[in-house]
């Protein structure tokens, strides 16, 4: 019983991740590491596909 217990709280944790993760892409906050400063970023053209002009067309 005490692992039912335990799995179905570490599901729990998992699903709230996944659900915050979801909810900050919609609000348009991504995962972006560089502070809100893309321009200096090396990976912004990961975080924000297109919104560079200097990106591979």
């Amino acid at each position: 019983m005490p692992s039912i217990l335990i799995a179905l709280v570490i599901a729990a944790i998992c699903a709230a991740i996944i659900a915050r993760g979801i909810h900050n892409k919609r609000k348009g906050r991504g995962g972006c590491s560089c502070g809100g400063s893309c321009g200096g970023c090396s990976c912004s053209g990961l975080c924000h596909p297109g919104s560079h002009s200097d990106s591979p067309q």
